[in-house]
């Protein structure tokens, strides 16, 4: 089953006439560093429940948002950079590992995961809040 939505090109166009292109990039600019301000904060909140080291945490930082090359959509990407090369592990946390034929689970396994789908609606409301600014 596909839906064929009309119209959306139409309207982004008549909100570009109406308000400027530039103006529209700022509008979305900071509705999405609002959004991603929550997200990366209560990111950082449900990494406190397996916290070592604190270093997943402090690594743990949001780009400005910017053009995506494959999509052409503004997006804003929260990244693990630092000397402590957290990178590394958080893919292992998150989707688990195998050693020897044993997988697995960490304690922070999936946190990743349940936390963008738990806070998937708060994200919305918060673009969608900005946007009506």
């Amino acid at each position: 089953m596909s839906v064929e939505v009309k119209g959306i090109p139409e309207l982004q166009r008549q909100l570009e006439r109406r308000f400027g292109k530039e103006a529209m990039r700022i509008k979305s600019d900071r509705a999405l560093e609002a959004a991603s301000d929550f997200v990366e904060s209560t990111l950082k909140k449900e990494f406190e429940s397996f916290k070592d080291t604190g270093a997943s945490i402090d690594e743990m930082k949001r780009t400005r948002p910017h053009t995506n090359l494959s999509s052409n959509e503004r997006i804003v990407e929260i990244k693990w950079v630092g000397p402590m090369n957290r990178k590394n592990i958080i893919h292992l946390n998150e989707h688990g590992y195998t050693r020897d034929g044993k997988k697995y689970t960490p304690k922070g396994f999936g946190v990743i995961a349940k936390t963008l789908s738990a806070s998937k609606s708060h994200y919305r409301e918060i673009i969608k809040k900005e946007l009506r600014r």
